[in-house]
């Protein structure tokens, strides 16, 4: 369903305020957090298929703010010098998810989150469930993948994918 008018003012609010927060701090630099790298490749393929076949169950605690704060906003800001506050506020309104799912995060659409990696949360970055974790801590990676996602005692989609192969 397309998101409530009324959750995307309260995202607006929140990055005004977080933006407020950031041009308030006595050093905003030290506010700046190294972005954690993207994934790519096979493994990346996996995290947006589980993301997406999860509608929104992981990312239910980021609500209308996508745990977006003044050390995200001090990062954003770093990495776009030439953006000003209205810009940044664009980049995100822009990014909500059209369709989205009933109490999940606004930037959690069908096919995964909306919100481009160098604009999350570093918390948004760096977290998978407990599935996706372990897939990625495997030292080699499989040739195939199911993905399953579960609702309780109901499953809600499984996925099964294949690398490539090499060349």
């Amino acid at each position: 369903m397309p998101p409530a008018a009324k959750r995307v003012r309260a995202l607006k609010r929140h990055l005004v305020a977080a933006m407020r927060d950031l041009r308030e701090a006595k050093r905003p630099d030290r506010l700046v957090q190294p972005r954690t790298s993207a994934l790519e490749g096979f493994a990346a393929e996996v995290v947006r298929a589980g993301c997406a076949l999860c509608q929104g169950a992981c990312c239910r605690g980021g609500g209308t703010h996508a745990y977006l704060d003044e050390r995200t906003m001090a990062r954003v800001r770093a990495e776009r010098p030439e953006a000003d506050a209205r810009a940044i506020l664009r980049l995100y309104t822009e990014a909500v998810a059209p369709l989205g799912f009933v109490d999940s995060c606004l930037f959690h659409g069908p096919a995964g989150c909306t919100l481009p990696q160098p604009l999350r949360s570093e918390l948004c970055n760096r977290y998978y469930c407990n599935g996706l974790h372990d897939f990625l801590k495997e030292k080699d990676e499989p040739e195939t993948v199911c993905i399953v996602a579960r609702r309780g005692a109901a499953i809600g989609g499984r996925v099964v994918l294949s690398r490539l192969p090499a060349g």
